[in-house]
């Protein structure tokens, strides 16, 4: 039996349809302006949650590219910088302008009358070379390893190590001790100090005339007859030398911090110090200081610790540059020929003699070779003492084992580079492979968008032309009725 087709039941299929051609044709114009294959996690949750975990791996690839870009920037200014330092202390004899250029001159100068001029430009060097390695990017000490934000290297005055002012030989005068009767102590203050009768300075034990004191009038008394003028208690063990915390170039106590010598320190730690506890602050800043960046390879945890082979450490420490700190462990040990005049008299024998403090530091060698030329006699040349002499020979042999530590140094630092330009390459790449992938789910071909729009819109419009000859055929079924 052919089922009954009622106005009705046509009606309803006309709406069904009409209405479903709308919702595809809006469906196809969306896609077509936004380019997006789906729009909400509803519509397509396969694909949605694999989208998901591929923009996180971009943002991450990205986050890694911008670090990775960041400590290429901050390579290069330090590549600059140990550059710079480089042709400093090239060792070639013929590099005019360098530290060893002069140092040659100075070793090898006949007459040595220049030796003064010399020590200045050798020191106008080592003031260069901590004004390169003081470097910053952008608002951070590139060479300060972990702490970026104090400068790295300074000069401070040179310390008295015998410098003691609380020591019982820093007191000009022994006075009483009030808590302990029988007791002295001392002090500076010539008001509370003990007095004593004033020495006879030139009295004579064995002089039967001669007084031991001097009276209120300047003339020798014992003391009995005419009273002796009375004095301060002066400390026999009083000891000027304790009372002074700095040292000159020549290593004489002073208490005026603009004649003393000067040292190199890193973050406030003396780079030449031999002194144990200092030694332990280098050796962590150098080699335990860490700070790691996430550059893209495969960042990891063990323990609640990074996986140091998970990250890249960016901390450069100025110290490791520059041939290191500390003294040198052997002693070096020079010999000075015996020297004769024209007449073949010897004027100064054969001497010998070793250094336990050689520094490590290219640049407190640097400093110390400039200091002693300018010790040296401005007329002749010759140096202030022999063992000026031979220090200077020490230093010499030091600086060049020095300079190649630092050029070793460099050569690492230029590797470095490389391999971050290249790591930054490879996250370029894998963000743009990423990228294609995502674009591959998110978003639709747009000819194929367009093909789709231009169907759906050919099928509302047959839809609206079925709905034209469905109403007519109810419009006539309706004026039968009536």
């Amino acid at each position: 039996m052919i089922p009954r087709m009622t106005t009705t039941g046509s009606l309803r299929g006309y709406r069904y349809n009409l209405q479903r051609s709308t919702f595809t044709l809006n469906k196809s114009i969306t896609t077509v302006m936004t380019g997006r294959a789906f729009n909400s996690f509803a519509e397509d949750p396969t694909k949605a949650a694999e989208s998901f975990h591929l923009r996180r791996a971009y943002l991450r690839t990205s986050s890694q590219y911008d670090l990775n870009e960041s400590t290429v920037r901050k390579y290069e200014v330090a590549y600059s910088s140990m550059d710079s330092v480089e042709k400093v202390i090239d060792t070639d004899p013929e590099s005019k302008g360098a530290a060893y250029y002069a140092i040659i001159r100075a070793l090898n100068d006949p007459d040595a009358s220049g030796r003064n001029a010399l020590g200045q430009e050798i020191t106008a060097h080592a003031n260069d070379m901590v004004q390169f390695m003081n470097g910053r990017y952008g608002d951070n000490f590139i060479f300060s390893g972990a702490d970026a934000l104090n400068v790295p290297l300074t000069w401070v005055p040179k310390s008295n190590p015998n410098y003691a002012p609380d020591s019982p030989e820093a007191f000009k005068y022994l006075m009483d001790d009030p808590a302990n009767p029988g007791t002295k102590i001392g002090t500076n203050d010539a008001a509370k100090a003990n007095t004593v009768p004033q020495p006879n300075p030139n009295y004579d034990p064995n002089d039967p005339a001669s007084l031991p004191f001097l009276g209120t009038d300047g003339k020798p008394t014992d003391g009995v007859a005419t009273p002796a003028n009375q004095v301060p208690e002066e400390n026999p063990d009083y000891d000027e030398k304790v009372t002074l915390p700095y040292l000159t170039s020549d290593g004489e106590p002073t208490d005026d911090e603009f004649e003393a010598g000067r040292t190199l320190c890193y973050r406030g730690v003396p780079v030449d110090s031999d002194d144990p506890s200092d030694l332990e602050k280098l050796d962590y800043i150098s080699k335990g200081e860490k700070k790691y960046v996430d550059i893209g390879l495969g960042y990891d945890m063990n323990g609640g610790k990074v996986e140091s082979s998970s990250v890249y450490n960016i901390a450069l420490q100025a110290v490791n540059f520059l041939g290191g700190y500390g003294s040198e462990e052997e002693p070096r040990t020079v010999t000075l020929p015996a020297l004769k005049d024209e007449d073949g008299n010897v004027v100064r024998a054969e001497q010998t003699f070793t250094f336990k403090d050689i520094p490590k530091n290219i640049v407190s060698i640097t400093d110390e070779i400039g200091t002693i030329l300018q010790r040296c006699s401005p007329e002749d040349g010759h140096f202030a003492t022999t063992e000026d002499e031979a220090r200077f020979n020490a230093l010499v042999d030091a600086f060049e084992e020095s300079s190649f530590r630092v050029k070793d140094r460099y050569t690492e630092l230029t590797t470095q580079a490389q391999f971050l330009k290249n790591n930054q390459q490879q996250l370029k790449d894998n963000a743009y492979t990423i990228n294609e992938q995502i674009q591959g789910i998110d978003y639709v071909d747009e000819a194929a968008a367009i093909s789709d729009f231009i169907y759906a819109r050919y099928c509302y419009d047959t839809a609206l032309k079925v709905g034209n000859s469905v109403l007519s055929q109810s419009l006539m079924d309706y004026m039968n009725f009536s």
